[in-house]
């Protein structure tokens, strides 16, 4: 008897890309929101959610990998290994006060992998983007007691990205119990160019760098009552929320050449707070799938001593659909493929000249069999399309289409097999 483990070659590749992103990765976001607190916060669900209005907390990882529960892991075969990666592109529209901007972003959106332990424990490692600051603001100013007015440039980039692990158990059947503990890091900075050559003076960059890290935790729980009709679950998930380490570097440079630096320990509490969340999941003998979600992050009574910005708590709902026509490999392609729909409604955490930023979205997408035998790993096509914020006052209205794909994978690692 020979224990087999099939395809070595994919657990080198996901530790290969995670250098990857770790050595190469850079943040393409322009949204002018991303430079209040810590920048524009990522959607941590897979392609696969996401076309389903990224819902998935009642969701388990029998179908791909549910990220959005650890308790989901304890769906996963026996037998397979999940792998998981994403990429996303955005293609956005700005405008405001009768004015627009275009923009076109692309990101590795996700890294993941989960495997069973033993018939009650499961596992799994993962890389998500948590957070991206992109954006260039040309404006004006001037000196105080002086009339003649500046140039004045301010650009930001950086990002925050969540590297986790997770473990799930059945403690009884139909119940499962997860945890999630995670490590925050990375750096956001801001340079602020001070065009003073045209009043006789040198040209000032200032640049802060703030530097971010601290350990993030999320609870989870699924429950499964088996009904005629399908499977009916429910899922809890809660993270009590951190504190961020903080270090900030001021750097001042004229166009002379001279350089002032300062480092200090920030006194700026950047606060990640509690959030709260609740799906729903009905399967129907896998043919079809429909989630709904509700939650909420306590934003409010935290604050990051934004001029003209107040922080509020963020509800959302989130609701989604997956029909399969058949699991049947010998039947016609388009019969095996993964038709999704979803829809989500959110506010943003930022509340800017006593305005509520609203985020509306619908998506539509497949899942699409990659072997023609095995149905288990699937090219997953999310297409998205929304809108953020308002024009009111003077803000910026954003309108974007998203295009998500991500690659899911499974495969038998652990399978016995006799030879005579």
């Amino acid at each position: 008897m020979n224990k087999l483990v099939n395809d070595k070659s994919w657990l080198i590749l996901f530790f290969l890309l995670n250098v990857f992103h770790w050595a190469g990765a850079q943040n393409n976001t322009s949204n002018p929101y991303s430079m209040y607190g810590l920048g524009e916060l990522r959607s941590q669900s897979n392609a696969a959610n996401a076309a389903m209005g990224n819902a998935g907390i009642g969701l388990s990882s029998s179908p791909f990998l549910n990220v959005l529960n650890p308790a989901s892991y304890t769906g996963i075969d026996s037998l397979n290994v999940h792998f998981e990666i994403g990429v996303d592109g955005k293609r956005a529209k700005f405008k405001s006060q009768g004015e627009s901007a275009r923009a076109n972003d692309a990101n590795l959106s996700y890294l993941a992998l989960g495997w069973r332990i033993n018939s009650r424990i499961a596992a799994g490692l993962g890389l998500h983007p948590f957070s991206h600051s992109g954006y260039e603001i040309n404006t004006t100013a001037q000196i105080d007691g002086a009339p003649d007015k500046y140039p004045l440039s301010i650009t930001g980039t950086g990002n925050l990205s969540r590297a986790h692990l997770t473990l799930a158990f059945t403690p009884f059947k139909n119940l499962s119990f997860g945890v999630k503990p995670s490590f925050l890091f990375g750096s956001l900075e801001q340079i602020q160019y001070h065009n003073l050559t045209g009043i006789g003076s040198n040209a000032i960059s200032n640049v802060t760098k703030n530097y971010f890290h601290n350990f993030y935790f999320e609870l989870g729980t699924q429950y499964t009552f088996k009904l005629k009709p399908g499977d009916l679950s429910i899922g809890v998930v809660y993270n009590p929320g951190t504190s961020m380490v903080t270090k900030r570097v001021d750097t001042t440079v004229d166009s002379s050449g001279r350089i002032y630096e300062n480092e200090e320990e920030s006194e700026e509490a950047f606060v990640i707070p509690e959030e709260y969340g609740i799906g729903l999941a009905f399967e129907n003998n896998k043919n079809l799938v429909y989630v709904l979600d509700a939650g909420v992050q306590k934003w409010s009574g935290h604050d990051y001593a934004l001029s003209g910005v107040k922080l509020k708590d963020n509800p959302y709902v989130r609701t989604g659909l997956e029909y399969t026509p058949t699991w049947n490999y010998l039947a016609k392609f388009h019969r095996k493929v993964n038709y999704r729909a979803g829809f989500q409604y959110a506010t943003s955490y930022l509340n800017m000249r006593g305005i509520e930023q609203k985020e509306i979205c619908v998506s539509v997408g497949f899942g699409l069999p990659i072997q023609v035998q095995n149905q288990n790993s699937r090219i997953n096509v999310t297409f998205e399309g929304g809108k953020n914020g308002t024009t009111q006052k003077g803000l910026i209205q954003e309108n974007f289409l998203r295009l998500r794909v991500g690659f899911s994978m499974r495969d038998l690692w652990f399978q016995h097999r006799k030879y005579n």
